[in-house]
């Protein structure tokens, strides 16, 4: 069974922390296209910037996600797409990711 985990999906190579933070609005979109429909996103996210892994001068955008790992692998090439660039798939801690883990647990209360 696929169960959900949270899941980083990184884009690195922005050239700082601006540009970076520049991409969230369409990122944002993609993963919620109305931001006024009723009930949570089918998927729990959330987005931020770090320092690009492999080069500590430039800055990546992080996307977190709670979902199952097929779902979170799809999303890699729309979100690759949107910024121009690769985009990758990291297993997270939840406990980094608090405000997932809760949607979800309520999510999952609300369900019952």
């Amino acid at each position: 069974m696929n169960h959900a985990r949270v899941y980083e999906i990184r884009v690195d190579g922005f050239a700082n922390l601006a540009e970076a933070i520049g991409a969230q609005d369409p990122i944002a979109h993609l993963l919620c296209p109305d931001e006024w429909h009723r009930g949570p996103c089918e998927i729990p996210w959330s987005l931020g910037v770090a320092d690009d892994a492999g080069d500590p001068d430039r800055a990546a955008l992080v996307v977190g996600v709670l979902t199952t790992r097929e779902k979170a692998l799809e999303l890699l090439r729309p979100i690759g797409e949107v910024t121009g660039r690769p985009a990758v798939l990291v297993e997270a801690d939840p406990s980094d990711y608090e405000e997932l883990v809760e949607q979800h647990r309520i999510e999952v209360v609300l369900a019952d």
